[in-house]
């Protein structure tokens, strides 16, 4: 079982229980979104970690990050190219379904990237955090187990 895949259909899961059952404005970021966000990045380096334990590849805690990436990428195309591309984006040439997914898969990040919104960061933000994060409880793991195996 791959530990990172788990932890982010559990962060799709818990985004979409939080994000609905929220009261208030979507922009409202509380104190309670940065504690449920934390608590899910923290669950994330505990899934890289899971991985290096069950010695599993390290690709098996990038694969997100490529997901991510490609999410990224596809966003930036239609964004670019938004008019040619007009069943999957909106009017304006913003790529609406690809920047959706990509919010959405990294739901754990709603208040940074609430917070972080109309800047270009608030899209690079979840890349490179599905790299950072399961790839430092990797290599945390990794670490601990080759001296526990020595």
């Amino acid at each position: 079982m791959n530990y990172v895949t788990v932890t982010y259909l559990l962060n799709v899961l818990v985004y979409v229980m939080y994000f609905f059952g929220k009261g208030g404005s979507e922009t409202d970021v509380t104190l309670t979104d940065y504690i449920v966000s934390a608590v899910m990045s923290l669950l994330l380096i505990l899934a890289g970690y899971l991985n290096a334990k069950q010695d599993k590849t390290y690709r098996s805690a990038l694969w997100i990050f490529f997901i991510n990436a490609l999410f990224f990428v596809m966003s930036g195309v239609f964004d670019q190219f938004g008019n040619n591309f007009n069943i999957l984006s909106t009017s304006g040439g913003d790529s609406f379904i690809f920047t959706l997914a990509l919010i959405i898969y990294n739901g754990y990040l709603f208040p940074l990237i609430v917070t972080l919104d109309r800047s270009g960061f608030a899209l690079v933000l979840p890349v490179l955090l599905s790299f950072i994060l399961p790839s430092l409880g990797y290599w945390i793991g990794k670490v601990i187990f080759s001296k526990n195996s020595v």
